[in-house]
Formats: structure tokens, C-alpha cells, sequence
């Protein structure tokens, strides 16, 4: 598995601790609490499978977990002769936290949110995930991008399609 730093290894935490609640069946929040509880030399630590827990991690995940009727819905509109229940739940984890970046957080360039979802889908996902989770983003974006040309055209000021978006890079 390639290495994953700054809000790449968020996201990639995000992703483990979205993975074991909807495996355990239980809330992001309780597994925030104590799932990953473990002792150590230093003290008692929330860890994943790479660490502590970092703050963005925990955002995302808490995000994710706040929206994800929305997230859902969004997915299965899109998953076009695909029913939303077949798809995997690493597919379906990690489209919710690229969608949840993608359409609340503003600080996360849309190709960067693209392109940081389709690298996790080819280290973590199925052959084909990569293809599935792009076309589920690419759809998503340019609806945005359309939703955002028809503000302006009505008067609104656009500022959420605004060229000089904060873009990030890895940290």
C-alpha cells in the first residue's frame, strides 16, 4: 500500500474508523470513544491501524456520519445500473468522505478531492473501484459546477464554483 501523509492519511483514517462502524454496526462516535482505545507507554491513546487519530480524521469521519442520508442519496442517484446495496463498503465509505469534502468542506479543491479518493480506491478498493468511485465524483462535480452557473445566471454571486478556492496539497 502506497504511504499516506497529511490529510491523505486523514482521509485514510476517516475510512477505517467509517469501515468498523458500519462493520460493528454501531455510531462513528462510539467508535471514536473506544474502539481503538489502547494502553501504551505514554497513556491511553485513540488509535487506527496508522496512528493517533488526527483532528481532520475525526472531522470527516463525525461529518460523514452527520450527513450520510444525504451522502447516500447522492451515491445512489449517481450509481447509475448499479443498486446502492451491492456496492462495496469500502467503495461506499469512500465515496461519502470525498462527497462530504467535495459538497461541505470549502477548503478542499474538487480535483484534489477527486484525485485523493480515486489513489485510496486503487490502494484499497476492487479493480474497477478506482473507474466507479471517479464517474461517481466526475457526476457529482459537474452537477455542482451546473448548480453554481445557474446562481450566477439568477443573480447569485458564485462564490462557491470562485477560481481562487483554497486548494490543498499534502501536508
Amino acid at each position: 500500500m502506497p504511504s499516506f501523509h497529511g490529510r491523505s492519511l486523514d482521509r485514510l483514517q476517516a475510512l477505517q474508523v467509517l469501515f468498523q462502524s458500519e462493520a460493528a454496526g454501531r455510531s462513528v462516535s462510539a467508535v471514536l470513544d473506544d474502539a481503538y482505545l489502547v494502553s501504551d507507554e505514554v497513556g491511553r491513546q485513540n488509535l487506527v491501524t496508522t496512528g493517533p487519530i488526527r483532528p481532520y480524521a475525526r472531522e470527516l469521519a463525525l461529518g460523514v456520519e452527520a450527513h450520510r442520508a444525504t451522502l447516500d442519496a447522492e451515491i445512489a442517484e449517481r450509481s447509475i445500473s448499479w443498486d446502492f446495496s451491492r456496492i462495496t463498503p469500502v467503495d461506499k465509505n469512500l465515496l461519502r468522505v470525498a462527497l462530504f469534502e467535495l459538497l461541505y468542506e470549502d477548503d478542499v479543491d474538487t480535483a484534489v478531492c477527486a484525485d485523493e479518493a480515486v489513489r485510496l480506491a486503487k490502494a484499497l478498493g476492487g479493480e474497477d473501484s478506482h473507474r466507479f468511485v471517479n464517474g461517481i465524483l466526475g457526476a457529482v462535480a459537474r452537477s455542482e459546477r451546473d448548480a453554481s452557473r445557474v446562481a450566477r445566471a439568477e443573480g447569485g454571486d458564485g462564490s462557491e464554483d470562485a477560481p481562487g478556492k483554497a486548494s490543498e496539497s499534502e501536508e
